[in-house]
């Protein structure tokens, strides 16, 4: 029997979270219509805003703070748009020198998911009601506040929308008691041309279809029907959008509310503990299962790896802690019952191409 490297579970997880890998299915489209009278136009607003953050090129300076149970944690990434080629992210934190990643896609968690596709801010628009609030100022440029609100009135995210250019100078996040999560904020941006490009492709960070509706009903029962658990939504209003089985043999599952992604990479066999060199062992339920944060992001837990039965389950999210800690609740965690012996052909590839932001 052959156990499954932790190291090349999560190297598999981050190369298809966070790297723009794949063509999209269809081309980004531009803003796609004018609100109703009297509706409010915080939706479209952010419409625009996903439209600009593809279509103009741009440079800048972001810094981006998380807060978890262990305190905040920072990091200055160097960012550079170029439309149809996608961002170039360099990352600076206070443990080390500064990685790269080349070609990023606009709208991946690596970028911040400032430029989300049209089907997530459908999501968006269904799970809270998204408003404009005023406007303030970053980095010397003036914008307008977008703010979406959970039923109980309480804040889910805000972001300021450059009024010149349409990009978004910041956004913020927060957690189901309304408390800030993460900051993402230019410190400086600019912007050369302050008019949109023409239409362009983009990439589908998630190596499936973008959000719009979720994956297809066959394409989910044919899952089911070889013996995987898909669920069609996890706590926190995740929506089931992408789901299917990848060249290696693992399942894939990409869950969002409109906000935040929760990634579900699920393989059969069974976890080495003795590789998680850097992980932390937490107990749920009288079982086991191994945490840390994001490179640069320790304080906020967003890998998850744990096993379960004949099956290794690992979740990579960009996400409130609460929302990850509720999704990963709800998914399967019971003791072995066997196991299967499993080779992971082209792990070196994988190591490989894995992200300098894993």
């Amino acid at each position: 029997m052959r156990r499954l490297p932790a190291a090349v579970v999560v190297a598999a997880v981050v190369l298809l979270v966070l790297v723009a890998a794949h063509p999209v299915a269809g081309p980004v489209s531009g803003p796609q219509r004018e609100a109703a009278e009297g509706d409010d136009t915080g939706i479209e607003l952010l419409r625009e805003a996903a439209y600009a953050g593809r279509t103009r090129s741009y440079t800048g300076t972001r810094l981006v703070t998380t807060w978890g149970a262990a305190g905040p944690s920072s990091a200055l990434t160097y960012v550079r748009n170029v439309p149809g080629e996608g961002l170039t992210v360099r990352a600076e934190t206070a443990a080390g020198a500064g990685t790269v990643a080349v070609g990023v896609d606009p709208g991946s968690p690596a970028a911040g998911l400032a430029s989300p596709f049209d089907g997530m801010l459908d999501v968006l628009a269904r799970n809270y009601r998204v408003e404009t609030a005023g406007t303030g100022t970053a980095c010397g440029r003036t914008g307008r506040f977008v703010q979406a609100t959970r039923a109980d009135g309480s804040p889910a995210a805000r972001y300021l929308v450059d009024e010149a250019s349409g990009v978004v100078l910041r956004r913020e996040v927060f957690d189901g008691r309304g408390t800030l999560t993460r900051a993402d904020a230019f410190i400086e941006l600019s912007v050369p041309q302050e008019r949109a490009a023409p239409r362009m492709s983009g990439h589908a960070w998630y190596g499936g279809p973008s959000l719009g509706g979720g994956p297809p009903t066959g394409q989910v029962a044919h899952l089911r029907q070889r013996g995987w658990d898909v669920p069609a939504a996890l706590p926190g209003r995740l929506e089931l959008f992408t789901a299917g089985e990848t060249a290696e043999g693992y399942l894939h599952l990409g869950y969002s509310d409109g906000l935040s992604v929760v990634s579900i990479f699920v393989q059969r066999g069974t976890l080495d503990e003795s590789r998680l060199a850097g992980w932390h062992a937490r107990s749920r339920g009288g079982h086991t299962i191994w945490i840390r944060g994001l490179a640069g992001f320790e304080a906020a837990a967003q890998q998850v790896v744990w096993a379960s039965g004949e099956h290794v389950y690992t979740v990579v999210a960009d996400a409130p802690a609460d929302m990850v800690d509720a999704a990963v609740a709800a998914l399967p965690h019971q003791e072995g019952i066997g196991a299967w012996e499993q080779v992971c052909r082209g792990a070196d590839r994988l190591l490989s191409w894995i992200s300098p932001f894993a």
